[in-house]
């Protein structure tokens, strides 16, 4: 659908929804989409750019935090940290 979509459209397409970063890579990489957007990994991964380009595990989003009004699940997930 994505390609039916880009090739009527003739633009830049920005695909969402789903991925890890091998597989936004693939996407990309195979002419799918020019570019992907993460949203729900950002909210849980305050350092999302780095752990994916290091191929280091993401923090698991909690979906009962969203849209709350609070600060809970905005601003308390914490970034990584290696531990030995």
């Amino acid at each position: 659908l994505t390609a039916r979509l880009r090739d009527a459209f003739g633009g830049p397409v920005i695909a969402n929804g789903g991925f890890d970063g091998r597989s936004a890579e693939q996407v990309v990489a195979a002419g799918g989409a020019a570019a992907i957007a993460f949203g729900t990994p950002f909210l849980a991964n305050p350092d999302l750019p780095m752990r994916l380009a290091n191929r280091l595990p993401l923090n698991t989003p909690d979906p009962s935090t969203f849209y709350g009004g609070g600060a809970r699940g905005y601003i308390d997930y914490p970034a990584y940290s290696h531990t030995a």
